[in-house]
This record gives structure tokens, sequence and C-alpha cells, in this order.
């Protein structure tokens, strides 16, 4: 069995969630934005496998590779939503789209004690992925747990973290809005974007197979 939590934090984006899916309403947001209640559901849940995903996963998925109950029955390690072309470079991309993206990522990952992978051969983006939660979990417990915690506490990455990553004028479906009331800033932080990119090489890292819908 597989669990797909779907993150929302308006009513109005029920209607965008798949049927199957386990909605999650996520009234507080911090720095780590989906993170948070990612943390937490993998943690908890006693599926065999899981998903955690944002409102919009529907929207960001190929009409000719649909998420669907039938897939996520499917035998898989890790199993991801969305597809980009070989030729693409997930963290040349991410350096091109958010500034001081590299020296926070290669700072993160130093810290942590983990040589980082160059680049991505299988890019995830937005955590629009399932994983057997064994696996899922590792990467929760022994990178993104410690991330988190270091993210707060050390001064110099927070410092990087927190600065802005352009995304607001990057997307013209940001809520900055619910960002500059909830966590005060003008810009969303830099923060989701270094850890989104963290499975794909964690996962790289690892050895894990990545499979795609």
């Amino acid at each position: 069995m597989t669990e797909l939590h779907q993150i929302y934090y308006k009513p109005d984006q029920l209607s965008n969630l798949y049927p199957f899916a386990k909605p999650y309403f996520n009234e507080s947001l911090t720095i780590f934005f989906e993170n948070e209640p990612i943390r937490k559901l993998v943690s908890e849940t006693t599926a065999e496998k899981i998903a955690v995903c944002s409102w919009k996963l529907s929207q960001k998925v190929r009409k000719i590779h649909p998420v669907t109950e039938q897939a996520l029955l499917n035998d898989f390690d890790v199993l991801c939503f969305t597809r980009n072309s070989r030729r693409h470079q997930m963290i040349g991309m991410a350096a091109a789209w958010h500034k001081g993206f590299i020296p926070a990522i290669d700072l993160l990952w130093e810290k942590l004690g983990y040589k980082r992978p160059g680049e991505a051969r299988n890019p995830i983006y937005q955590n629009h992925f399932a994983g057997r939660t064994t696996i899922y979990r590792e990467y929760v417990n022994e990178f993104l747990y410690p991330a988190m915690d270091l993210i707060t506490n050390d001064e110099q990455l927070n410092e990087m973290m927190t600065q802005p990553s352009g995304y607001a004028k990057l997307s013209r479906t940001s809520d900055m809005k619910s960002v500059k009331a909830k966590i005060g800033m003008d810009d969303y932080p830099l923060c989701p974007f270094v850890l989104e990119r963290c499975p794909a090489l964690w996962f790289q890292m690892k050895g894990i197979k990545i499979s795609y819908l």
C-alpha cells in the first residue's frame, strides 16, 4: 500500500487534490515550507510506501503519465511523478534561478558530513515522488532532520538559507501575501528550494533506483 498525502493551506485548494489522497492542512508556515509536514508524516506512517506532495501535484504531472491509484501499487523503491529531459541539469538550473544556491547547498552538505553529487542524474522537483517507507524514512532521519536542525541553529547557514530566493519574481503563481503574513519575508527564502533538490541527490548517493510513471 502507498499513502499519498497532499498538503494544502487554503480551503479552496482541496478541489485540486486527488480523490485517493489524504489531505493534510498545513495551517502554519516556516522557512522549511513542505518539509515540516514531510518529516512528520514520513516519521509516523505505517504504510509500506508514502508520498507527501503539494496540492498542486495534478497541475505539474503530464497527462500522458498520470498519478493513479494503480501506479502507486506498482513495485518501486522511489517513483518520481514528473520527468525532465536527460540533458536537464537540476543543480545548474537552480544556480541560474536562485542567487546563492550553490554556496548554500554546498555548505549544508559539508556541515552534514556528506559529499554532494555534482549533478542529479534523475532530478526530482517539489518532493513529487513516492518512496518505500524504509528508504524515505532513512532520508528524513539521516538528512532532513539534521539539515533542518542545522539550518535553525547554525548562524552562518541560517543566514544563507533565509536570503531571498527570487521566486516571487520567477513565478506568477507565487503567494507572497501568505509568505509575508506567516513568516514576515518579502520573498520566498532560499531554504525550501535547496531542500527540495536534496532527495534526488541523496538517493543518487545511496545508489537507490528512481523509477518513473
